[in-house]
């Protein structure tokens, strides 16, 4: 009897293991690398591996020692600019004692000895938010999550609310509030931006002069971070 429960638990195990492992969708090539390029295309980061099924496994590097701090310095920015570039007050935000150093990572790119470029991948809660993603002042905004990557020199908190103000016509402004609730840790952190609600715009078209376009666009976005992906993430690859 206690043989057959412990078989039972084996599976039960081997079954969640199996739904929580991330996968690309409609994955189309072999094994390939997962590459960041944060610090250029001379400069490689190998963050992990698909499987020929497009399973990932991320494994990220401990450290960065064997990026040189000229080329480091050449890319990191302030911590302030890198999570907060999007404020009206951004500059303000952190006093210079918080403000540390940090890099936006980029896009995951998919990478083998052949074609170093092979796609690119995106992270999102639902499949409809690639359109806005790609093209942000065109196509409607919905609500749903995206998720990108930072580095971070040493370990950051913040928890806070900031405005964002683009002046788009003489009588509309687009107004967004992000939401902010981080807990970074030093090294490599997922960003997960939730855009909670969408308001509609008029904008310029960039076809015809003189007309104006609707567009939906975010008015609330929560912004939170995570050392992985909650299991509803789709990993949606481009391929090149």
């Amino acid at each position: 009897m206690k043989k057959s429960i412990l078989f039972l638990m084996l599976i039960v195990l081997q079954i969640g293991i199996s739904q929580t492992q991330p996968q690309i969708k409609d994955y189309p090539l072999k094994a390939m690398d997962l590459v960041l390029f944060s610090f250029g295309m001379e400069q490689p980061i190998t963050i992990g591996s698909t499987s020929d099924l497009g399973e990932i496994h991320l494994n990220f590097p401990n450290d960065l020692n064997f990026i040189s701090d000229e080329v480091k310095a050449n890319f990191m920015s302030d911590t302030a600019f890198t999570l907060f570039s999007k404020c009206d007050n951004s500059y303000d935000i952190l006093s210079e004692a918080e403000n540390g150093k940090a890099v936006n990572a980029g896009y995951i790119s998919l990478s083998s000895k052949n074609n170093p470029y092979s796609g690119m991948l995106y992270m999102v809660t639902d499949e409809i938010l690639l359109p806005w993603l790609e093209d942000t002042y065109s196509n409607n905004a919905v609500a749903g999550s995206y998720f990108e990557l930072v580095y971070v020199i040493s370990d950051f908190n913040y928890q806070g609310q900031c405005t964002s103000t683009v002046s788009n016509t003489e009588n509309d402004t687009i107004e967004t509030t992000y939401n902010y609730d981080l807990q970074l840790k030093a090294g490599f952190n997922f960003i997960e931006y939730k855009i909670e609600s969408v308001a509609e715009h008029e904008v310029p078209s960039m076809y015809d002069e003189n007309v104006f376009d609707k567009i939906m666009k975010p008015s609330k976005i929560t912004v939170t971070s995570s050392q992985s992906t909650p299991p509803t993430t789709m990993w949606i690859g481009k391929y090149f």
